[in-house]
């Protein structure tokens, strides 16, 4: 064993009861791998401290999570190592770095409830920025949201577990580091992207198209940004009218509550579910029809309901129904400026997807976004566009387009499509 500095040990030697050059000591211990005499030294400097001063308590702080880290590495005592970590905790509460090594603690011994506690424990006081400088491997902020999505995933496995990792990946990625990085890849190949990816005021900034009225928008309600699309192309326009065919449930996941609620649209609804219908009817001002898509009499049912010859927006989501559905729309009577239809390529193969792509470029409507999809290989519906709608600036996207990657582009792919 040899120091690299033995002006450390000569420091101890020559002023032995100085706390500050004892944890030096243990530190340089530390780095040759000696843990014993590390650890020894770690809890010497920590009780030579008063604890007083701030600068005290953080010479005290250090010292219990650099000790807890010997005994963490050995695999060994971990009631030791978690004593340790709530010794820090006591000390400075206000610091995060022992909630997030208790946390990690926590998940490496598959105790994840307790990952979930200390990391929102953490996420509730991190103003501290990280500092590489203190030799903690404390890797910020993002270190408790990864313990937290882990633990929370581990824990209840449910589709809001895996928004988690997709914002750690999506929103978070230039904060952390490759471990992170590569564990939360890893994670979402194991389980896969989230079922729907919401939109919130926070992404404003990041969003490709804003419209007039974004910054009323606190939250979405389509899966991917359905909502959110037509309000785009539209420039946020009030007052507009929809044709929502399968909508399914009223608010959840749903295409046009988003429009109705805060643009002030106006549009009918058609759903063969009666339970949702019923329950469509006492949420929603908008007028539901229960029948069955694929057999309606849609230019019958314009008329009844008084729509008029230019609909904004066509949504076709009826499952099985939806080819039979698209055909059966009065295209000669009515115009849609936006039509969105729903094939599920990735999970019925691409005959539904062909057909529909067959009619609608027979009657003239230009495919604006082909093969949105849930990830960056799943499609599973095409955005359409009315003819007289299409600018000379407008840049069509061919080809499989990610949900999240269409609405928030990276300035590179920004510049491809240009």
């Amino acid at each position: 064993m040899k120091f690299k500095n033995m002006q450390v040990l000569n420091d101890v030697v020559l002023d032995y009861s100085n706390p500050w050059k004892m944890f030096e000591l243990a530190r340089e211990y530390d780095k040759l791998k000696q843990g014993a005499a590390a650890f020894g030294w770690y809890l010497r400097a920590a009780d030579f401290c008063e604890g007083e001063t701030y600068e005290e308590k953080w010479l005290q702080y250090r010292c219990m999570l650099f000790g807890a880290a010997i005994f963490d590495r050995s695999e060994a005592r971990n009631q030791t190592t978690q004593g340790l970590l709530k010794m820090a905790m006591a000390v400075l509460p206000n610091r995060p770095e022992a909630y997030y090594f208790m946390a990690k603690h926590s998940m490496d011994t598959n105790n994840f409830r307790d990952g979930i506690m200390y990391s929102q424990m953490g996420l509730a006081l991190d103003l501290v920025p990280r500092d590489d400088d203190n030799g903690l491997g404390y890797p910020g902020r993002v270190g408790l949201e990864h313990a937290y999505a882990v633990s929370k995933w581990k824990t209840d496995g449910r589709d809001a577990s895996k928004n988690l990792f997709f914002d750690l990946k999506h929103k978070c990625k230039l904060e952390m580091t490759k471990e992170i990085r590569d564990s939360v890849d890893w994670w979402i190949e194991q389980i896969g992207y989230p079922s729907t990816l919401p939109y919130t005021r926070e992404e404003e900034k990041k969003y490709r198209w804003k419209f007039d009225g974004i910054k009323s928008v606190d939250k979405n309600y389509s899966r991917h940004f359905q909502d959110m699309f037509v309000l785009s192309l539209l420039d946020g326009k009030m007052e507009g009218t929809f044709v929502e065919i399968g909508s399914g449930h009223p608010t959840l996941f749903n295409n046009t509550y988003l429009l109705e609620k805060d643009f002030g649209w106006r549009g009918l609804s058609v759903e063969h579910s009666e339970r949702m219908c019923a329950q469509f009817s006492r949420e929603r001002s908008t007028s539901i029809v229960m029948d069955d898509a694929a057999t309606l009499d849609y230019d019958k049912l314009f008329k009844q309901h008084c729509l008029e010859q230019r609909i904004e927006y066509l949504r076709i989501n009826a499952d099985q129904a939806s080819l039979a559905a698209l055909s059966k729309i009065p295209f000669s009577k009515h115009e849609f400026s936006i039509i969105q239809f729903q094939h599920n390529e990735c999970w019925w193969g691409s005959e539904i997807k062909e057909k529909s792509r067959e009619m609608l470029n027979s009657i003239g409507y230009k495919l604006f976004v082909s093969d949105v999809a849930i990830d960056p290989i799943n499609s599973y519906e095409d955005w359409w566009v009315h003819p007289s709608f299409i600018n000379d600036h407008m840049k069509r996207d061919k080809g499989i387009n990610f949900a999240w990657d269409y609405m928030f582009p990276t300035i590179s792919v920004m510049k491809g499509r240009k």
